[in-house]
């Protein structure tokens, strides 16, 4: 939005930038003291007519007490006498050119006087009411579509509110006339001020267009004298002769920046062709020398990756040699713990073998206990017949005992004691026949163990001669590798005899590349050094003639004739 005003200001002419500020402040002027004049007489019409109109209602009031005091015991007649000083107070208003009509309130109803019986417009009840509240005072309301001014006050003459209407517009006509006489003033006053301004300004500008047009000829290269002004202001005049002055330096100024140019021209073409000799002969050197760099580059880039290749062969032999005798060690210490792990296992497999057979016997053990228990169980059960047997005896006793009455008390009590020990004796034999059920199945779990346990040892056995067979073969392995690598040790030595000798050869074609990289790298830099300040002459030779190009282009849109 800011940047399109901008542009539009900046096609904005003079002339119109002059106009409508002027135009403007000139219209909003007569604007404002026209409206102001016709604000200022319609509120003072308004004060005047309603303080006229108060009046009126005042003077009846004053009217209405005279007459009634005078017809006091008449008031047929006192209302005839107060309707026509109504109707005489309707004609005054007439003439001055004021309608208006008459009624009057009483017990909240409309009761127009006989001037107005048909004219009155219709009364709302919310004015009857307000107006009955006030009892005096004016009212603007819209009646019927029409802005009335309501005077009113209260008469106890004739039992109620005495109301003069008026309409608005029967007053504020002159008014309204005012108004139209002003916004016709202030149009021809906008007009012809508008014409003396376009007059004012057009003889202000139009020197400054000829200037313009004189300007622009200037800017397509018409270096002619500006033609004089026709005006008599002195900052036009001063503004024509400095830039008559102007156009007068700058002819001259042209005519010398010619010669410059043509003067430039010869020079530069012929420091360009001294340039391009020396800059060829520079290029031709650099190249030579950049040959023979590259040469050093490549002999030291080789010398330095043989010595890194050398020194890093030099130090794996070395590591190899550590790791040599790290093998040897190893390998005397892997035979060490292989005779001894040999011996480790055959004192196992002995050791094991004393295990298979103190767990057989051991076995044979469980199995003999296991079949006592059976035969201590076969006890019980006949421990327990003779319990039951008992216990029947004793039953039998105790029966005999009752048949023999008194002479066999003695004999049951003997009786009983036989039934408690049969008693006891049964129980025993349970809790004998409960261990001994548990203690068997203890030992035929145990026994079942015992030969697992005698298979996976058996088992063991088996692995600890299939590892002593490997072992073995590893220690005839080991004595095969270390044989192999006192072969390669001995190689190894031999090798390591000749490196100092390589070693001493490397260092001395690496300091000889060096030298002569060193001395490459020093010509190759005074020669660029050389090249650059060739090049630099020969590119001002170039800018010169391009700055001569410009200025002959600059200085050919521009005619001195």
């Amino acid at each position: 939005m800011k940047n399109n005003i901008k542009l539009l200001l900046q096609k904005t002419p003079l002339r119109t930038r002059l106009l409508m500020p002027i135009l403007g402040l000139i219209m909003l002027s007569v604007v404002a003291v026209g409206l102001t004049s016709y604000v200022n007489a319609k509120d003072l019409i308004m004060t005047a007519i309603e303080d006229r109109l108060s009046r009126e209602t005042q003077l009846m009031g004053y009217i209405a007490q005279n007459l009634h005091f005078t017809y006091v015991s008449d008031e047929a007649y006192f209302m005839q006498m107060f309707n026509s000083n109504i109707r005489t107070q309707q004609n005054q208003l007439a003439k001055d050119g004021i309608a208006s009509e008459y009624f009057y309130i009483t017990e909240n109803e409309v009761i127009p006087f006989p001037v107005s019986e048909d004219t009155l417009p219709e009364i709302p009840e919310s004015l009857i009411t307000e107006i009955t509240e006030m009892q005096n005072g004016q009212l603007h309301t819209p009646l019927s579509g029409e802005d009335y001014t309501v005077s009113f006050q209260e008469m106890d003459e004739i039992g109620g509110t005495y109301v003069l209407l008026v309409p608005t517009s029967s007053f504020m006509g002159p008014v309204t006339n005012m108004g139209y006489l002003t916004i016709a003033i202030i149009v021809i006053s906008i007009i012809i001020s508008t014409i003396a301004i376009f007059i004012f300004v057009k003889t202000l500008t139009k020197p400054l267009d000829v200037l313009r047009n004189t300007m622009k000829k200037v800017r397509e290269g018409i270096l002619e004298q500006p033609e004089a002004p026709k005006t008599t202001m002195p900052e036009l005049l001063s503004l024509h002769k400095s830039f008559d002055a102007m156009i007068s330096h700058m002819r001259t100024m042209l005519q010398e920046v010619k010669n410059t140019t043509n003067e430039l021209d010869h020079t530069g073409t012929e420091l360009k062709s001294s340039s391009d000799d020396a800059l060829q002969s520079s290029q031709d050197l650099v190249e030579a020398i950049d040959i023979v760099k590259s040469g050093a580059e490549q002999s030291a880039s080789t010398s330095e990756n043989s010595m890194t290749v050398f020194i890093e062969m030099k130090n794996k032999i070395e590591m190899m040699m550590n790791n040599l005798d790290a093998v040897f060690n190893r390998s005397e210490s892997m035979g060490a713990s292989a005779n001894l792990g040999e011996k480790k296992i055959s004192e196992l497999i002995s050791t094991i073998k004393t295990f298979e057979s103190d767990f057989n016997h051991l076995t044979e053990t469980m199995k003999q206990v296991n079949h006592h228990s059976e035969s201590v169980t076969k006890l019980v059960g006949l421990i327990s017949g003779i319990a039951d047997q008992t216990k029947l005896l004793s039953l039998n006793a105790s029966i005999e005992a009752a048949c023999a009455g008194e002479a066999g008390r003695g004999f049951a009590v003997v009786a009983k004691e036989i039934g408690k020990l049969a008693e006891q004796s049964s129980k025993a034999t349970d809790e004998i026949t409960g261990t001994i059920t548990n203690t068997l199945t203890i030992t035929t779990n145990a026994t079942q163990e015992f030969e697992t346990m005698l298979q996976k040892l058996n088992t063991n056995i088996g692995f600890a001669n299939d590892s002593k067979v490997s072992l073995d073969d590893l220690m005839r392995e080991i004595s095969e590798m270390n044989g192999k690598l006192l072969g390669i040790q001995g190689e190894l030595e031999n090798v390591e005899r000749v490196l100092p000798k390589l070693e001493g050869t490397t260092k001395d074609v690496a300091s000889v590349s060096e030298e002569t990289l060193a001395s490459a790298e020093e010509m190759l830099a005074s020669s660029e050094d050389q090249y650059k300040q060739t090049r630099n002459s020969h590119e001002i030779g170039l800018k010169l003639i391009s700055l001569s190009k410009d200025l002959r282009g600059v200085t050919k849109q521009f005619k001195l004739d």
